[in-house]
C-alpha cells in the first residue's frame, strides 16, 4: 500500500486491523480510482484483496503517506496464508554465491516463505511470531524497515547473522 500510494502521489495512512487493512488516502478522484484498481490488480501473489467499502471521510491534511502501527480488533477476519514455496527472487539469491543468503535454508520475503507455522497471535507482526526471540542483524533491519524493499515487514526475515534478542 505504501509503495502504491507513493507511486500515485497520495497522502494519508494505512493500518493493519487484524486481517483487514484500513487505507485513508487523499488525492484527486481519478487518482484514487487508479490507486484502488492497482490495489486489486497489483497485489502480492499470496494475498486476496477485496475492497470491502469505500467512503468519503474528512481530510487528514497530511503531507505524506504513513504506516500506522497495527491494531487488534475483537472480530478479526484474518486470512493467514499457509506456508508457500520460495519465490523466484529468493531462489536467485539463495543460489548466488555472492549473496549473503547463499544456501541459507530460511530465506524468505513478503512474497514467499513461512507464515502459518510461525504465527502465535494476531496481528501478524514479528513480536507475535516464533521469530520474536531472534534479533535482526543490521542488514536485515535495514530491509525490514525500508518500505521500498520486498522484505519490508517480512515477519520471518532472517539471515545467517541472526542474534538472540536481548
Amino acid at each position: 500500500m505504501f509503495r502504491l500510494a507513493q507511486r500515485y502521489g497520495l497522502n494519508g495512512r494505512v493500518q493493519n486491523l487484524s486481517g483487514q487493512v484500513l487505507i485513508e488516502a487523499e488525492g484527486a478522484t481519478d487518482t484514487l480510482d487508479a490507486f484502488a484498481t492497482a490495489v486489486l490488480n497489483e497485489a502480492p501473489p499470496l494475498s486476496r484483496p477485496q475492497l470491502a467499502s469505500v467512503e468519503v471521510v474528512a481530510a487528514l491534511s497530511l503531507d505524506h503517506f504513513e504506516i500506522v502501527t497495527s491494531a487488534v480488533l475483537d472480530d478479526a477476519q484474518a486470512h493467514i496464508p499457509p506456508d508457500y514455496f520460495l519465490c523466484d527472487d529468493c531462489r536467485r539469491e539463495m543460489l548466488d554465491p555472492q549473496n549473503r543468503r547463499y544456501r541459507y535454508p530460511f530465506i524468505n520475503c513478503t512474497q514467499c516463505g513461512p507464515r502459518y507455522t510461525l504465527i502465535n497471535q494476531l496481528p501478524y507482526d514479528r513480536p507475535n511470531t516464533a521469530m520474536a526471540e531472534f534479533a535482526l542483524c543490521p542488514a536485515c533491519r535495514a530491509e525490514y524497515d525500508n518500505p521500498h524493499d520486498r522484505r519490508f515487514h517480512a515477519e520471518p526475515l532472517a539471515c545467517p547473522e541472526w542474534r538472540a534478542a536481548a
